[in-house]
């Protein structure tokens, strides 16, 4: 699974999401193939497709709390 992703400033990334505009809650377009992924990315000027599966994404806020209760 592939998803595109792009930088919003100098530094700062984010994925493509389903809808725009999108939030960080937006659910994330995913792709099958890899091609698939790379159409996408060519849409956008600093996009790239990634391998979506290794993917780290950002704690949300009531798993950043959960974790501080721990």
């Amino acid at each position: 699974m592939y998803a595109v992703e792009i930088e919003i400033e100098k530094g700062e990334y984010t994925l493509v999401r389903k809808e725009n505009p999108w939030t960080y809650d937006t659910e994330v377009r995913t792709f099958e193939t890899k091609e698939q992924a790379d159409e996408e990315a060519a849409r956008w000027n600093t996009g790239r497709a990634i391998n979506y599966l290794h993917y780290i994404r950002p704690m949300t806020k009531e798993e950043r709390e959960r974790a501080k209760e721990r």
